[in-house]
């Protein structure tokens, strides 16, 4: 969920300069008051014996790391989130059972709740599976199911089936390029399902290989978002592909990824390096055959303890159509929103290709907190080769993160932009 000028849920919440210096004031107060209130380690008490000593170094260092204790408030989460509470099957948490589940769709559709269930035990733990199913107030949906086999795969090889249907009434659109206009915002309906297999192979250590392969479709029909057009009315095939027809296709691929974060979900150190390419053939209109192609580059610089976590990330994203064809603007590369350029609305910039570039200063708060300075620069354009940094589109902000057995379970970022404020709140992590 995202809370900011343009959404219709929370009309007046952020309207007016004294709101918007409201919420930054609160915030900053906030990280000053959290900051004050962190607890010092006690002074060194005088050891007695060698054993004695031991013990009080390690008490010390437990509580110079974070999380350094946990609160009555968070053991309950704790409980929950052993239910399957998020996104348990990213984390792989969880019990067997049904399961609160909470975010997971395309943003801008509303606050997402649903209701999930797990099974981990099947043929002797060979196999385990959990499927979904999410909704919004604005009417937006989503069925999911995936498929894994543990004990069948080892400990290097691992496998699954993943398969989604998702209905989103309000996905924004504003043109294509990168000198799309503020007010042209438009909205449509993307309803699309696919089904996929990958398995993923350890190489060496933390270098992995990877394949891919499954069916694709999508259906593109009137937006529903209140005051904006449909995208329909506003914006034809000759300048926005794949806007009159829809359809299937087969898609396969492959990947690289060097990965030794110390944790995937909150990390504070280490690397992940991945590149992944995928080829869409066109099964109904034989228009939209094309590739693509995202690379990121993401590492952790931690210092005092992993108290403080320096967070760097460049990614691109690059896709190529042959002759006659072209790439669906609804499967193209955009900047904007939640995750990407975050002082910037929710889809704001698609084309062809994107680069975007992130440095992120992570500190900690309180036990089940940290903060974040971020600043971001990208951009999309219709040629590869035209990916470098200049004539960037920037924005910039503080975000708190809030954190369950070392793993971000929600985000509130505050961003700013040439195009305004925008205050976001979800239930995801970004890298």
């Amino acid at each position: 969920m995202t809370l900011d000028e343009d959404d219709q849920t929370f009309p007046t919440l952020l309207a007016g300069r004294r709101m918007r210096a409201w919420v930054w004031g609160a915030a900053i107060c906030l990280a000053v008051l959290a900051g004050l209130a962190i607890p010092r380690p006690a002074p060194a008490q005088q050891a007695k014996s060698r054993l004695e000593h031991i013990q009080l170094l390690r008490k010390d260092k437990r509580a110079r790391l974070w999380p350094e204790r946990t609160p009555g408030l968070t053991k309950k989460i704790l409980e929950f989130t052993d239910r399957g509470v998020l996104e348990g099957i990213r984390s792989r948490r969880g019990s067997n059972g049904f399961q609160l589940v909470l975010g997971g769709m395309r943003t801008g559709q509303g606050t997402t709740v649903g209701v999930g269930y797990r099974r981990i035990d099947l043929w002797g733990e060979r196999v385990a599976f959990r499927a979904t199913a999410r909704g919004t107030p604005q009417l937006a949906f989503m069925f999911d199911f995936e498929l894994r086999f543990p004990r069948l795969t080892g400990d290097r090889f691992d496998f699954f089936i993943y398969a989604k249907q998702e209905n989103s009434p309000m996905v924004d659109y504003y043109g294509p390029g990168a000198g799309s206009a503020k007010g042209g915002r438009t909205s449509y309906r993307l309803e699309d399902y696919h089904v996929d297999a990958e398995g993923r192979f350890r190489i060496w250590r933390a270098f992995y290989a990877g394949g891919t392969g499954g069916y694709y479709r999508a259906h593109v029909g009137r937006g529903q978002r209140k005051g904006f057009p449909s995208t329909d009315e506003r914006f034809g095939p000759a300048d926005t592909p794949g806007i009159d027809r829809q359809g299937g296709f087969l898609r396969a691929g492959a990947f690289l990824q060097y990965d030794y974060r110390d944790n995937p979900y909150g990390p504070r150190s280490g690397g992940n390096y991945y590149s992944r390419y995928t080829r869409y053939w066109d099964q109904d209109l034989e228009q939209h055959t094309f590739n693509r192609l995202e690379s990121a580059v993401e590492q952790y610089l931690p210092y005092r303890n992993k108290t403080r976590v320096l967070a760097l990330r460049l990614a691109a994203v690059m896709t190529y159509a042959g002759k006659g064809q072209s790439v669906p603007f609804y499967l193209q590369p955009f900047l904007g929103g939640n995750e990407f350029l975050r002082g910037f609305a929710r889809y704001r910039f698609y084309d062809q290709n994107s680069i975007l570039f992130t440095a992120e200063h992570r500190w900690y708060v309180f036990s089940g907190m940290h903060a974040a300075l971020f600043f971001e620069g990208g951009k999309v354009t219709p040629k590869a080769s035209q990916l470098n940094f200049h004539e960037l589109e920037y924005s910039g902000g503080i975000g708190f993160r809030f954190t369950v057995r070392d793993t971000v379970i929600m985000r509130i970022d505050n961003a700013v932009s040439r195009e305004g404020y925008r205050l976001m709140w979800t239930f995801s992590n970004m890298w």
